[in-house]
Formats: C-alpha cells, structure tokens, sequence
C-alpha cells in the first residue's frame, strides 16, 4: 500500500517524473541530431558529387590535350620528313 505523504513514495515519484523528463530530453536530442546529420549528410555528399564532378572534367581535359598534342606531332613530324 503506498502512503501518499511518504518520504519513499516521493522519492519514487520524483524518480520516476526525472526518468520521464530525462527520456523526453533524450528523445529530442535524437531528433535534433538526425536532422543535423542529414544536412551534414548531405553535405558531404554535395562535396563528393561536386568533387568527382570536377575530376571527371580535368581528366577530360587532360585526355583531350593529350591527343591535341599527339595530333600536332604527328602532323609536324609528317611536314618535316
């Protein structure tokens, strides 16, 4: 039987009441955290993207350079000889 004015019923209802206060701080924090992480999340993911974006683009430059070169090569070796 729980005597309402008891020092050990109050200090199971306070106890309680801070668990409850305590999950709920938790629980927002956990959301406040997922939605951070997805931004962060997709940031990262923005930077890969834009990152291998731009690699592609010097490779393609650096190819297209490469056989610009090799064609004025050849093209100078065949007027030389």
């Amino acid at each position: 039987m729980l005597i309402p004015f008891s020092p050990f019923t109050a200090a199971k209802i306070a106890g309680l009441q801070a668990t409850v206060v305590l999950l709920l701080i938790l629980l927002m924090k956990s959301n406040l955290l997922r939605i951070k992480m997805s931004l962060v999340g997709s940031l990262v993911g923005l930077v890969l993207l834009a990152g291998f974006l731009a690699t592609t683009g010097v490779l393609a430059a650096v190819a297209a350079g490469s056989i610009i070169y090799g064609l004025n090569q050849k093209r100078s070796q065949s007027q030389a000889v």
